[in-house]
């Protein structure tokens, strides 16, 4: 049972160390948005407007978070 665990636990570890070493969504989106707007000119008006399509808010336009909205109601 307890070889079972001490398993169990070490390929999560592994399975989190893995998934850490990845770059993030938002990373990789802006990268890609930039690049594309851009044209290899890193455009500053490309890099406000991907900035906007790539980040998630963590706050709505009326200042609601949105961990707070209960859906299904």
């Amino acid at each position: 049972m307890a070889d079972t665990k001490m398993t169990v636990v070490a390929l999560l570890l592994i399975s989190m160390l893995k998934a850490s070493s990845f770059p993030s969504v938002p990373a990789l989106c802006l990268d890609d948005c930039i690049a594309r707007c851009s044209n290899g000119k890193n455009l500053d008006s490309c890099t406000n407007m991907c900035n906007m399509a790539c980040i998630i808010p963590t706050t709505l336009p009326d200042g609601t978070d949105p961990a707070t909205i209960i859906t299904g109601k």
